[in-house]
């Protein structure tokens, strides 16, 4: 099986679990940028994302260099900005190829509340199948992290056995 793990990450906690999980599962890695950077200050960035986010805004990615149509699965994973996905992250699933081929999600937030961010992005998957939601490195209950990454890729593993 060819998988991808496709991510956005702007402060690498997503990175980190995208490299993990796509060494785990010998598939191969794609980091999502947009066209405009995000700022550099934090204060900006909350700005600029949460804008995003509040106004639906979807930012024009950087060309994808791969093509999607030769993977038989991507696993996605996505920050969460204001109980939400990330705009980037909505930006690649405009593509219905790509969004069909997504079968596992995983998201990292700095205080664990998903479950928005998860109800709005799942309609948008029609094959999705696992998901896991991971705490940013700084919160206190992210030394569980490692337990979740590992629980996420074995239900992969199974699932593709089958």
């Amino acid at each position: 099986m060819k998988r991808l793990v496709v991510y956005y990450s702007l402060t690498g906690n997503t990175e980190e679990a995208a490299e993990k999980i796509a060494k785990a599962l010998n598939a191969e890695l794609l980091r999502l940028e947009t066209v405009k950077d995000m700022p550099k200050s934090f204060a900006a960035r909350m700005f600029v994302g949460g804008g995003q986010v509040a106004f639906n805004r979807i930012p024009e990615l950087k060309p994808i260099d791969v093509d999607i149509a030769a993977y038989d699965e991507i696993i996605l994973g996505s920050p969460i900005w204001n109980s939400k996905g990330v705009p980037a992250v909505n930006a690649f699933l405009k593509d219905e190829t790509a969004a069909s081929k997504v079968t596992s999600l995983f998201f990292s937030s700095g205080g664990g509340k998903v479950e928005k961010g998860l109800n709005a992005i799942t309609k948008l998957l029609p094959n999705l199948k696992n998901t896991t939601s991971l705490l940013d490195r700084k919160h206190e209950n992210s030394k569980d992290n490692d337990a979740k990454i590992e629980e996420f890729i074995n239900k992969i593993s199974s699932i593709s056995k089958s």
